[in-house]
C-alpha cells in the first residue's frame, strides 16, 4: 500500500460518519414531526357556571346548576369531563366527576321523573334542536342515554346553549336533585350547601388534556 492508499482510508470513514449522523438526524427529526401532529389542540371557549343552593322552578326550589356557553369553539360534550371539589360548612370535602353519558333515576314523589325515569346528570336545554315538545321528552325508561346527555355524540355545545341538571322536573317543594346528588356525593345540600360557600370547577378537554374552565364559583 502506497501513501495515496493511506491518505483515502481515514477520509472514507469521516464521510461515512458523517453520514450517519445526517441520517439519525433526519430520522429523529422526522419523528419528532409526527409527534407534534398528533397532538389535540384545545378548543377555546367563553364558559359560565352557576350554582344554586335553592333555585325557584315555579314554586318548587331545589339545589341546581347551569353551564352556559357565551362564544367560543363548539365543544362536544363527549369530549369534555367535569370536575367539582367541594367543601362544605360541616366540613366535609368531595370530589365530583362526571366524564361521558351518566344517567340518574327520578323518585316516585315527583310527578313525571319517577324512579323508573332517567335524566343525564347534565343535558342541553334546547327542544328546537333535538325536536322535543318539551324538556320531560328527555326522560328516558332506560340509562342508555339520549341525544341532548351530556356525553352524548350528538350533545354539542354550542354559544348559546345552558347544560342543566334535572332540577326543573321538581313539582313539589325541598324535593332532591339527583344531577346534584351525583356530582357532590354524600353531601346533605339541602343542609350543607348555602349560599355564601363556593365549589371550585374545571371542565376539561380530554382529548388534549387541556382545562378551559377553572374557576371558584361562590354558591348563591
Amino acid at each position: 500500500m502506497n501513501r495515496t492508499d493511506h491518505a483515502v482510508s481515514p477520509v472514507v470513514g469521516v464521510m461515512l460518519m458523517l453520514a450517519i449522523t445526517v441520517m439519525i438526524a433526519a430520522i429523529v427529526s422526522a419523528a419528532a414531526g409526527g409527534l407534534s401532529g398528533t397532538e389535540k389542540k384545545a378548543p377555546s371557549a367563553i364558559l359560565d357556571v352557576s350554582m344554586y343552593a335553592a333555585k325557584d322552578y315555579g314554586g318548587c326550589t331545589i339545589p341546581s346548576m347551569t353551564i352556559k356557553h357565551i362564544s367560543g369553539n363548539v365543544l362536544p360534550t363527549k369530549d369534555l369531563q367535569l370536575i367539582t371539589y367541594y367543601r362544605s360548612p360541616s366540613g366535609m370535602t368531595v370530589k365530583g366527576s362526571l366524564n361521558g353519558q351518566q344517567a340518574v333515576s327520578g323518585d316516585d314523589d315527583w310527578g313525571i321523573y319517577t324512579s323508573g325515569k332517567y335524566s343525564g346528570v347534565l343535558f342541553l336545554n334546547d327542544d328546537n334542536r333535538f325536536d322535543l315538545a318539551s324538556p320531560a321528552e328527555s326522560l328516558q325508561d332506560s340509562d342508555k342515554g339520549f341525544q341532548n346527555w351530556f356525553g352524548n355524540a350528538s350533545a354539542t355545545f354550542r354559544p348559546g346553549d345552558i347544560l342543566v341538571t334535572p332540577a326543573q322536573f321538581c313539582e313539589a317543594a325541598d324535593q332532591h336533585n339527583p344531577g346534584m346528588e351525583y356530582l357532590f356525593p354524600g353531601v346533605d345540600l339541602e343542609d350543607d350547601f348555602p349560599v355564601g360557600s363556593t365549589v371550585s370547577v374545571k371542565i376539561i378537554h380530554t382529548p388534549s388534556g387541556q382545562i378551559i374552565y377553572d374557576k371558584d364559583v361562590v354558591i348563591v
